[in-house]
């Protein structure tokens, strides 16, 4: 690339450009009678009798990734399709697109935004969510802001009410890989395992939504409740707790750290359980009957999905415990909770 590239600004470009030279041949979308970018709107067909539309809405926040090294605006495309997605699975949907809105100062270099194109771009081929659409802007910062739309039959949609009493919890996805990753990032003379060097990098670096597990675990009508974990397993628990009006007790021993996870948290002096149920990973969190626990992990395990029954739903007014032995102790929030001082947006790590 010569040294006027290198050195371009979308002001050099200009909307029209931007449109038709970096984004349209990026994610230009006709198929199965979608029409994507191109118009004021994109048109979707109505969806097939006995099927529901779920749609989300998400900004992208800072990659915890882009404040342990340089930032990369690739690591926000990435960002802005997998929030967006990974509230689909949560209802066991299956993506149908996304619209994107950017607002970019005019004095980015195009490189950049290029970089947050191809994040978006990798993250639209490997989840299959074509990029349908959206709008750019002008402004003083960069930000994104993703809408996402799926499809589910109307019978299978999972809801984060209708767990009850004697329903176990399942935690769908790894535990703890993605703190375990930012902990040996910034303790270098953490010496991981080689063998488990390149699953933290992905939790880092390539985290992924559950879409596949979303969309099974509806189709076995067992989960009573479900969502995703994007603001910390505890998070959820407390939110499922609270909507259904129940009590949800974590057995202790049912927390296995993975070795690395295990390892990452004796050297920083941090309590391993915290890593587990912290946000980051980005499973499913869901609620299932109990008689269909053999189903669920024989599921998860043809799907090469770690699974974890970590406790049960009891009777009770929306309070989430931690059992030791015989001691029962109220978990502690710690999830990334909005306008909270646990709010990632606001204070940061």
């Amino acid at each position: 690339m010569n040294e006027h590239a290198a050195k371009q600004t979308l002001r050099d470009l200009g909307e029209r450009n931007i449109l038709d030279h970096l984004i349209a041949p990026r994610f230009r979308y006709q198929a199965n009678g979608i029409v994507g970018l191109g118009d004021d709107c994109a048109v979707i067909p109505a969806p097939a009798p006995g099927q529901s539309l779920v749609f989300t809405t998400d900004p992208c926040p800072t990659p915890v990734v882009c404040l342990l090294e340089p930032p990369d605006l690739y690591h926000y495309g990435w960002l802005t399709m997998l929030i967006n997605v990974s509230d689909l699975a949560a209802m066991g949907a299956q993506p149908v697109g996304l619209l994107v809105s950017t607002v970019m100062p005019e004095s980015m270099a195009v490189q950049e935004y290029e970089r947050f194109l191809d994040g978006l771009a990798d993250a639209s081929r490997e989840w299959g969510c074509p990029v349908l659409g959206g709008n750019i802007k002008d402004g003083p910062q960069f930000t994104a802001t993703g809408s996402a739309l799926g499809v589910v039959e109307s019978g299978l949609v999972m809801l984060r009410t209708g767990a009850t009493p004697g329903d176990r919890v399942f935690v769908i996805g790894t535990l703890g890989f993605f703190w375990s990753a930012c902990l040996a990032r910034l303790n270098t003379t953490t010496t991981l395992y080689h063998g488990y060097v390149q699953e933290l990098n992905e939790a880092l670096y390539r985290p992924q939504p559950r879409i596949r597990e979303g969309i099974a675990l509806a189709r076995t009508r067992s989960v009573t409740s479900c969502m995703d974990s994007s603001d910390g397993v505890i998070g959820c628990l407390r939110e499922l707790a609270m909507r259904n009006g129940v009590n949800i007790v974590v057995e202790s021993d049912l927390l296995r750290p993975h070795p690395a996870v295990k390892e990452v948290a004796s050297t920083a002096g941090i309590d391993v359980r915290k890593l587990m149920l912290s946000w980051g990973d980005w499973q499913l969190v869901c609620t299932v009957r109990s008689q269909a626990t053999c189903q669920i992990r024989d599921l998860m395990q043809s799907l090469g999905t770690a699974c974890f029954d970590i406790g049960e739903v009891q009777a009770g007014e929306g309070t989430v415990y931690l059992r030791e032995g015989d001691r029962l102790e109220e978990v502690t929030n710690f999830a990334n909770e909005r306008f909270s001082g646990t709010s990632f947006f606001t204070h940061g790590l």
